[in-house]
C-alpha cells in the first residue's frame, strides 16, 4: 500500500508525504522574512524619540493643551473642541470649547500633574499622556465626553457615546471637522520623523503586504 504502513498491532497508519524542494525553499524564505521583519521592528523602536517627563502645577490653555514649566503639552490620543467652537442646536447651543477647558481645569485643579511624552507635534508641543495620581487625564477627558478619541482611547469614547455625556448629549461637529470648515490649522499627533524611520516603515509595510498575500 503506497503511502501507508502497518503497525505492530496491525493498525494502518498514514505515512506523511515528504515535502517538496519548493516547499522547503518557501519555508526558508518565510523564516528569513520573519526574522528580517523582527529586526526592522526593533530598529523602528530604536528610532523613537526619548521619553520626556514633566511634573508640576499645570496651566490649562484649552481642552487638550496645557503648560508645565513653560512647556506646552498636547494631550496625545484625544481631540477637544476649539475654544470658540459651538455645539448643539438652539435652545441647547453652547460653547463646548470653553466647557472642555473648564472640565480639564477641574480635573487638574491645584494638583501635581505628571506628563510622560514622546516627541513633538508640528506646533512644537510635547505629545504626552498626563496623570494626576493614577488617573489618566487623557482617558478621562474622552470618557466624560469632553474630547473625542484621536488615535487612541476608542473604548473611552464608546462609553461616552453610550452614556450620552458631554459632547454626545447633543449634536456636534468633531473638532477636526470644525477646524476644516472654519479654516483653522489642523491638529496632528505625528511625532517628528527621520528619513530612517520612513524607510523602515516602508519596508515593514511591504513585508506585511507580502506575507498577507502568501497567507
Amino acid at each position: 500500500m503506497k503511502g501507508r504502513f502497518r503497525s505492530s498491532r496491525g493498525r494502518v497508519v498514514n505515512q506523511a508525504a515528504p515535502r517538496s524542494a519548493f516547499r522547503k525553499f518557501a519555508d526558508i524564505c518565510l523564516t528569513l522574512i520573519f526574522f528580517g521583519l523582527v529586526a526592522l521592528l526593533v530598529a523602528r523602536i530604536d528610532q523613537r524619540p526619548p521619553m520626556i517627563s514633566h511634573s508640576g502645577n499645570a496651566y490649562v490653555i484649552d481642552g487638550d493643551t496645557l503648560v508645565i514649566d513653560k512647556q506646552h503639552i498636547r494631550l496625545m490620543g484625544i481631540d477637544a473642541p476649539e475654544l470658540d467652537q459651538m455645539c448643539g442646536k438652539e435652545p441647547l447651543l453652547r460653547n463646548c470649547g470653553q466647557v472642555a477647558r473648564q472640565a480639564l481645569q477641574k480635573l487638574l485643579a491645584k494638583n501635581q500633574v505628571r506628563c510622560d511624552g514622546q516627541g513633538r507635534d508640528k506646533f512644537d508641543r510635547i505629545l504626552a499622556t498626563c496623570f494626576v495620581g493614577q488617573n489618566n487625564i487623557n482617558y478621562t477627558m474622552v470618557e466624560t465626553g469632553q474630547a473625542v478619541a484621536y488615535g487612541d482611547y476608542l473604548d473611552a469614547e464608546l462609553l461616552a457615546r453610550g452614556r450620552k455625556v458631554g459632547l454626545w448629549a447633543n449634536t456636534f461637529e468633531t473638532p477636526q471637522d470644525w477646524r476644516r470648515t472654519h479654516d483653522r490649522h489642523d491638529e496632528t499627533l505625528d511625532v517628528e520623523r527621520s528619513p530612517v524611520s520612513d524607510v523602515i516603515d516602508l519596508v515593514v509595510g511591504w513585508v506585511s503586504r507580502f506575507l498577507g498575500g502568501i497567507w
